[in-house]
């Protein structure tokens, strides 16, 4: 799983915090990507991050509480 973020971001601090208590409960592997260092990527993450990514899923994670980020990871 990609959390997609960028330095100084609290939302994006937010959900990494969220992703770490939902670990407890569903082992998950967190690749923070932070969207900076490439231009494609800033491009398309820059107004929505935090953005997680499974796959071909994408979730806009900004004020997603834990049950919700559970519940997606689980699908």
């Amino acid at each position: 799983m990609r959390l997609f973020e960028k330095p100084d971001c609290g939302l994006c601090a937010e959900v990494y915090r969220a992703l770490r208590r939902v670990s407890l409960d569903v082992p998950l592997d967190i690749e923070r990507v932070d969207i900076t260092h490439h231009a494609a990527t800033f491009d398309r993450y820059a107004l929505r991050i935090p953005v997680l990514a499974m796959g071909e899923r994408e979730l806009e994670a900004a004020g997603v509480d834990d049950r919700t980020l559970a519940s997606w990871l689980r699908a």
